[in-house]
C-alpha cells in the first residue's frame, strides 16, 4: 500500500483527534467572531445597507463603514492578527500529537496521550519552526528581491507585459522554493519524532537531503496535497457563487458548508503529515522480511512505541 493510501485510511480512523483540533479552532474563532458581531450590531445603526454584502463584496460600503467606525473595529482586527499567530503556534503544538497518533494507528485514541505528546514535542518543534522560517525567509526572499531589482533596472527597457512576466517568473520561483522548504520542514518533524532528535538544524539538513534525493516521492506528494487543498477552495467558491444568502436558511447552509471546509482542511493537514510519516518510514527504514504476520508486527511496533513514549514522559 502506498504512503498516501495508508495515511488516508489512518486519517479516516482519526476523526476524534481531528474533531478535537476542530473544536479548539472553533472556540478560538468565536472569541473574535462574537465580539466582532456585537460591534457590528452596535455600529451599523440599524442600517440595512450591510445586507447588500451578502450578495458580494462592495468596497464603497466597506470604505464608508471603516471611515465612520474605524476606532471600534481596529482593536478587533488587532486581536484577529494575534489569533492568526496563535493558530500558527497551535499547528506546531498539535504536530507531536498527530505524529504520535500515526505511530500507533491500531490503538484506540487516548486524549491524555495525545496532549502529552503535543507537550512533549512542542519545544523541539518550535525550534524547528524557527529554523524553517529562517530558511523560508532567506530562500523565498532572495527570489523576490532579485525580481524586484531586475524589474527596477529594466523598467525603461521593458513593456508592462514584460515586467509582468518577470514578476510572475520570480514569484513562481519564490513559491516553489518556499513550498520546498515547508516540505522539508514537515519531514524534519517526522525525523525528530522517529529518531527522538532535539537538534533542529541537523534534522532540517537530514530531511533536506532526504527530500532532494527523493523529490517526486516527497515534494511531489506535498504538491499533490496543495492541489487538493486548492481544489477544495475552488469548490467552496463555486458553491458560494451558486448559493445566494438571501434568507436565514441559505445563511445557515453556507455556515455549515464553511465549517465542513474547515474540518476538511484540518483533516487534509493531518493526512499530509501522516503521508510524510509513512513516506519517511519507507525511505529511511525499509520493512524487514519476517515470518510474523503483518498484523503482529504492526501491533508489536505500536506497543513498543507507546511504552517508550510513556517512559520518556515519566
Amino acid at each position: 500500500m502506498t504512503p498516501i493510501n495508508l495515511s488516508f485510511r489512518q486519517t479516516l480512523g482519526s476523526t476524534r483527534p481531528i474533531g478535537l483540533i476542530y473544536g479548539i479552532t472553533l472556540v478560538l474563532g468565536l472569541v473574535v467572531a462574537l465580539p466582532f458581531y456585537s460591534t457590528l450590531l452596535a455600529e451599523d445603526q440599524d442600517s440595512r445597507v450591510f445586507l447588500n454584502l451578502l450578495n458580494g463584496f462592495d468596497y464603497t460600503i466597506y470604505s464608508d463603514f471603516m471611515h465612520r467606525s474605524r476606532k471600534a473595529i481596529l482593536p478587533l482586527i488587532s486581536v484577529g492578527r494575534w489569533l492568526g499567530a496563535l493558530y500558527l503556534f497551535l499547528s506546531v503544538f498539535f504536530a507531536g500529537g498527530i505524529l504520535f497518533r500515526f505511530s500507533q494507528p491500531t490503538t484506540r485514541f487516548n486524549t491524555g496521550f495525545f496532549w502529552q505528546a503535543c507537550t512533549h514535542y512542542f519545544g523541539r518543534f518550535l525550534r524547528l519552526f524557527g529554523v524553517t522560517f529562517l530558511f523560508l525567509l532567506v530562500g523565498a526572499g532572495i527570489w523576490l528581491v532579485a525580481g524586484s531589482l531586475i524589474a527596477i533596472l529594466a523598467n525603461d527597457a521593458l513593456t508592462e507585459r514584460g515586467q509582468f512576466w518577470i514578476g510572475a517568473v520570480f514569484f513562481a520561483c519564490a513559491a516553489l522554493t518556499g513550498t520546498l522548504i515547508l516540505c522539508i520542514g514537515d519531514y524534519a518533524k517526522v525525523l525528530m519524532f522517529r529518531e527522538d532528535s532535539h537538534q533542529a538544524f541537523k534534522s532540517f539538513g537530514q530531511a533536506g537531503r532526504l527530500v532532494l534525493g527523493n523529490i517526486l516521492r516527497t515534494y511531489g506528494l506535498y504538491w499533490l496535497f496543495i492541489l487538493i487543498g486548492t481544489g477544495m477552495f475552488g469548490l467552496y467558491f463555486l458553491i458560494d457563487e451558486a448559493v445566494l444568502m438571501s434568507n436565514w436558511a441559505t445563511i445557515l447552509l453556507m455556515f455549515v458548508i464553511q465549517q465542513v471546509m474547515i474540518f476538511g482542511r484540518i483533516g487534509l493537514k493531518v493526512w499530509a503529515l501522516g503521508a510524510a510519516y509513512n513516506t519517511y518510514a519507507i525511505l529511511s527504514h525499509p520493512k524487514p522480511v519476517l515470518s510474523l504476520s503483518r498484523t503482529s508486527i504492526r501491533d508489536a511496533t505500536a506497543q513498543l512505541s507507546r511504552e517508550t513514549f510513556t517512559e520518556s514522559l515519566e
